[in-house]
Order: C-alpha cells, then structure tokens, then sequence
C-alpha cells in the first residue's frame, strides 16, 4: 500500500480553525480552495503517482486506509484530471516526479442548548401566547433542545518527490481542501467531491505540463 506521508501539520491545522461557512452560501456544493507553493514551476515536471488508498480521519477513533469502491473513485479523478493535463501516471515508480496523497475527513458537531425564558414557544407559529395560560410566575422546567450536524472535508496534496526532504517531510506543490455540510448519503457526497476536484484543477490553471521536445 503506498502511503506518501501521513496528513501534513499544515491541514491538520486548517481543519482545526477552520470556520464553516453559512451553510446557505454552499447552494448544495463544497467549498473549494486550492493553493500552490512558492516558486513552483508545474511544467517542469513530466510524471506523477498517487496513493492506493485514502486516509480516513473521524469515522473511528483511529485513522485508517480505505480501499473502499468510494475511495478508489476519489483517487481516480485525481489521476483523469492529472492525465488530462498532459502528466503521465507512472503507478510505483521510484523516478515519479510528482505525488498525491488523498485524505478524507469527517466531524460531526453535537450542541444542547437550555432555553432561559419561560415562554420559550413565542414567535412559533401555531402557539397561543403566554397570557392565554395566565401570568406564569416562579419556578419552570428549562427546557433543552438538542441538535447535531455533520461535516466532511477531502485534502489532496501534491508533493515534489525528487526534491530533498526538510525535517523527514516531502515538499508540498499543491494542496486543495473540498468542504462542507454532509448530506444523507455518502455516495451522493463522493459524487460531490468529484465534481469538486475536477473543480480544484480547473481554478488552479498553472498546474499544466510542458511537453517534451
């Protein structure tokens, strides 16, 4: 199973600050944001591989690879949409110019929220108000209202594999983080994400191959 390095500290931390947008400013797509590194030439480089396998962070209390038939969909369009640019996918070679790693990430946020004020149902439409019931005084039962809502994010990151490591770690070119509300489905959300890389590389025009002479 090749694993090119594990998620970097970079996207840890954009996960972990990451502030989700208002769910109606998604019009049912996710977020796409890419970005390259510095005095990075795309055209210099001629062949690429990818992992074959996505890390899988939030479903268990652990990480894990998946070769799932989800997951090997999301490395695909990585590879057509590299291929469609002119790179030559070379599976396991050791002269690879180019790398990409894939990571799947999923929270769920779980909120309790005790309301202060007796006449919690004003402003509901349908209820009578407080003074139908009389002048409600002293003591009342707070009443908790509960909700949840779920989040999930891809990172793919490409990485210079003939450059020299820094600190053990490979040199990241390119990275694109895909975001947003989950929907109820996980295949409808792959199919999302898809569209999403196809995205990630149609906003990021400088990654392109020069062809050889």
């Amino acid at each position: 199973m090749k694993r090119l390095l594990f998620i970097s500290t970079l996207a840890l931390l954009a996960i972990a600050c990451h502030k989700e947008p208002y769910l109606q400013d998604y019009d049912g797509e996710y977020l796409v944001y890419t970005a390259p590194a510095e005095d990075v030439e795309f055209a210099d480089y001629q062949t690429f591989d990818i992992v074959d396998s996505v890390l899988v962070i939030g479903q268990t209390k652990k990480p894990y690879y998946s070769q799932s038939k989800n997951a090997m969909a999301l490395i695909h369009e990585f590879r057509k949409d590299m291929e469609k640019l002119g790179y030559i996918y070379t599976p396991s070679d050791p002269a690879a110019q180019l790398g990409i790693q894939v990571t799947f990430v999923e929270r769920t946020e779980r909120y309790v929220q005790y309301y202060d004020d007796p006449y919690w149902w004003l402003d509901y439409p349908g209820y009578w108000p407080a003074s139908y019931w009389g002048d409600w005084n002293g003591w009342y039962y707070p009443r908790p209202v509960t909700y949840s809502y779920t989040t999930n994010a891809l990172i793919g990151e490409m990485v210079d594999l003939t450059a020299e490591k820094e600190d053990g770690k490979l040199k990241i070119v390119w990275s694109a983080y895909i975001g947003g509300p989950a929907s109820y489905s996980i295949n409808y959300d792959v199919k999302r994400m898809m569209n999403s890389i196809d995205q990630a590389f149609k906003q990021s025009p400088y990654i392109t191959r020069q062809e050889s002479r």
